[in-house]
């Protein structure tokens, strides 16, 4: 008989939109019990999920459920890094960007019978100088509506769009400056992802080729599009053609230097002040994932 997986449900009470309120006893009803040994606790404070998941490490843990959003998601995921524990997910954030990208149910009580069925993957985690993401991170635009966003009184998706709305007329592109395997080169763009997953979250693919598993980030410069282009390229984000747009251009590296005017920066959605030069870096397989 299998040993049963010791297995600890960080839930985030506050994060997203609201579906953890009472995944306490979501996860107490339809955990397979015969295949998960269950301990829960509640987040109190900021950084307070990654505190638990690496006292989970010291204490024996095999496996780490992470219940919010994009920045939880992340918190954990850092801690677990490069160690024998894995992560599951049961998402509970505005964008869930990794979680959709990995066909996990938005839906709480779906995500736990999902990972009821799934198995212990590995996967590529990714360094923005010393900041470690699992999804998408970037400079340019969607750095700045980062800020913007973790601003607002309200989170979800109509918010998003009002910080996208609010600045995008006045937004002026940058020159991004790259140098990759001794090859320098210049982009000028609105932004700039760096793309472990697929997709920033809520079905917006910006990078539909992306692989978690393959070594390698996807970086894709996005030009500011005319007022006509909008439509088109909104379509073609969330209908995963993205790459047919002459807006777009991507590069494919597992390490990088990048140089930037802004000081400013986002790891999963989350803020960050990342400064003007950045190295970025790709840690293959390092983080073991419940898929």
């Amino acid at each position: 008989m299998q040993n049963k997986l010791n297995t600890l449900a960080i839930i985030n009470p506050i994060s997203g939109n609201g579906k953890q309120k009472h995944i306490e006893c979501l996860l107490k009803k339809y955990t397979d019990k015969s295949r998960f040994q269950l301990t829960i606790k509640m987040t109190q404070y900021a950084g307070h999920a990654s505190e638990l998941a690496k006292k989970a490490i010291e204490e024996g843990f095999d496996l780490v459920i992470a219940i919010g959003g994009d920045g939880t998601i992340n918190e954990i995921a850092s801690a677990l890094t490069f160690s024998d524990v894995a992560m599951g997910i049961v998402p509970c954030g505005s964008g869930n960007g990794l979680a959709r990208h990995l066909g996990i149910p938005m839906n709480a009580k779906k995500a736990i019978q999902h990972l009821n069925q799934a198995k212990i993957n590995s996967m590529d985690t990714a360094c923005i100088n010393e900041h470690r993401f699992v999804n998408v991170a970037g400079i340019g635009f969607d750095a700045l509506i980062a800020h913007q966003f973790a601003k607002m009184n309200s989170r979800g998706f109509t918010s998003y769009i009002k910080a996208v709305l609010s600045s995008f007329r006045t937004f002026e592109c940058q020159k991004f400056k790259l140098t990759d395997n001794n090859n320098f080169f210049t982009e000028e763009g609105m932004m700039l992802s760096f793309c472990n997953s697929s997709q920033f979250g809520n079905n917006a693919y910006i990078a539909p080729s992306a692989k978690i598993d393959d070594g390698k980030l996807n970086l894709c410069l996005l030009k500011k599009p005319r007022w006509y282009q909008i439509p088109s390229l909104t379509l073609k984000t969330f209908s995963r053609k993205i790459e047919n747009s002459s807006l777009f251009k991507e590069f494919k590296l597992d390490e990088a230097e990048v140089v930037q005017t802004s000081q400013l920066g986002h790891v999963d959605g989350e803020p960050i002040v990342v400064g003007e030069r950045i190295k970025l870096k790709v840690d293959s397989k390092s983080l073991k994932i419940l898929s």
